[in-house]
């Protein structure tokens, strides 16, 4: 897959968009709980996938993808949004790109917590977006009140 760029950048910065909605959606139950809709989360990480999440716990694809399915709807009846904000793509090369941007959660009108994050994405036509999540580091700037 060839892009010029600036075309790429922008698709991973979509990507980083598209996969905060998926989570939105799929843990405030706006989606219903089926194969399909579970598979725009679950399809995004490459086998490799990583992450390294605020606590410092590094953790495979597999107990992430696990542990995303069980969250279906916990949020159900609660206000609960992400705000993706600061978005900078650093490192680009041909096809993969370090995507650095914040997370703002927010439950109801209130933020709850900032994470500044690191994803690192290829572009994978056989992914959801066309983009597959190689590792992710997040680090809280507000941890939760």
């Amino acid at each position: 897959m060839t892009q010029e760029p600036s075309e790429f950048a922008a698709a991973c910065v979509q990507e980083v968009h598209r996969l905060h909605r998926v989570i939105v959606d799929w843990t405030t139950g706006a989606v219903p709980d089926t194969d399909e809709n579970f598979t725009a989360f679950a399809e995004s990480f490459a086998p490799s996938f990583a992450i390294v999440n605020p606590s410092g716990e590094i953790e495979n694809v597999d107990r992430v993808v696990a542990r995303f399915r069980e969250r279906h709807g916990e949020r159900a009846g609660r206000q609960f949004a992400i705000r993706i904000g600061d978005e900078a793509v650093r490192n680009l090369a041909s096809d993969t790109g370090l995507v650095v941007y914040q997370e703002h959660w927010f439950h109801g009108a209130q933020e709850r917590s900032v994470i500044l994050a690191s994803a690192l994405l290829r572009a994978d036509p056989n992914r959801p977006g066309g983009i597959a999540w190689l590792h992710l580091h997040e680090t809280w700037l507000r941890p939760p009140a």
